[in-house]
């Protein structure tokens, strides 16, 4: 004996029902899923044979429809479907993500496609999934889900072999997503170790940290060489530990790692530290604007 959905599934005056591949009965409206889905829409429009009496296709005098998502999934899909007074499910569970959206794509519920790869690539999901997240792009071969949930996996250290593995990715995506890494951690490198970039703008006032008189050592390293002389000792120090947290995660968080460090040696001289934080909270955004700009152009080169 099937089961009955609950609210708002359960309408005594719904025209029709959708049954779930474990059995629950789904009341629904033709009008609504004719709305939602060119799918159903045709579905409909077809001549409906005549009955002569109840079958297994008929339950409570309406048709019943037997599709192949589980409870939880039309549930979910029909939520999508619904007015705004029905509330969106919260889409957490990656399983649930992916059958949802593979259900939307297979019935054409285009609005449904788009608010659901919207979710995908919520910073709370693809903060904690964004591999998972690229193993389900490239299924389904969203581009530009796959390239955001790429960037996102830079937010962490690079993956073992087994971590890919179990994101269910292909060889093809792992070694196209081994290769962006690497192509950005050496463009994080390179804003490390050549400061062009920052003489090129124009919102910061860093110049001190080479052109004032204080009391704190320079540290003799070429690659932070400008107005010829050497920067801050403890600026330099930052530098290098952020190269070395940059070489592990080549985002802006990384940037933020090694600096209150900074800053607390900074306060070690009574000069630096009077504007220390606050310049180097403008350094580091500076510096985060930058490494995206890098980053961005950096393209994922897989085949989905």
């Amino acid at each position: 004996m099937p089961s009955e959905a609950k609210a708002p599934f359960n309408n005594a005056k719904a025209d029709i029902i959708l049954c779930s591949s474990d059995n629950v009965y789904f009341r629904v409206f033709r009008c609504i899923l004719a709305l939602a889905s060119p799918f159903f829409e045709a579905m409909f429009d077809l001549p409906q044979p005549r009955r002569n009496h109840h079958g297994d296709e008929m339950f409570d005098g309406l048709d019943v429809i037997q599709v192949s998502e589980n409870s939880r999934i039309l549930d979910m899909l029909l939520r999508f479907c619904y007015p705004a007074a029905v509330k969106d499910p919260g889409l957490e569970d990656m399983d649930d993500v992916e059958q949802v959206l593979e259900a939307a794509m297979k019935y054409g519920m285009e609005d449904v496609e788009e608010r659901v790869r919207k979710a995908m690539v919520a910073p709370s999901l693809l903060e904690s999934n964004s591999l998972r997240i690229l193993a389900i792009a490239c299924r389904f071969g969203l581009k530009s889900e796959a390239r955001i949930a790429a960037k996102y996996s830079l937010h962490h250290t690079a993956p073992t072999h087994d971590t890919l593995s179990e994101a269910h990715l292909h060889n093809n995506v792992i070694q196209g997503l081994v290769a962006y890494r690497s192509r950005c951690c050496q463009a994080a490198r390179t804003l490390c170790d050549n400061l062009d970039w920052l003489e090129q703008s124009q919102t910061h006032n860093f110049y001190e940290w080479w052109t004032n008189c204080c009391p704190c050592n320079s540290k003799a390293d070429v690659r932070y060489m400008r107005h010829s002389t050497y920067p801050r000792e403890w600026w330099a120090d930052y530098m290098d530990e952020t190269s070395v947290a940059l070489e592990e995660s080549p985002c802006g968080a990384a940037l933020t790692k090694n600096l209150a460090k900074a800053i607390g040696r900074a306060n070690s001289c009574p000069s630096c530290r009077r504007r220390a934080q606050d310049q180097m909270v403008q350094f580091t955004g500076t510096f985060a604007r930058e490494l995206d700009r890098v980053i961005a152009e950096i393209t994922l080169d897989i085949s989905i």
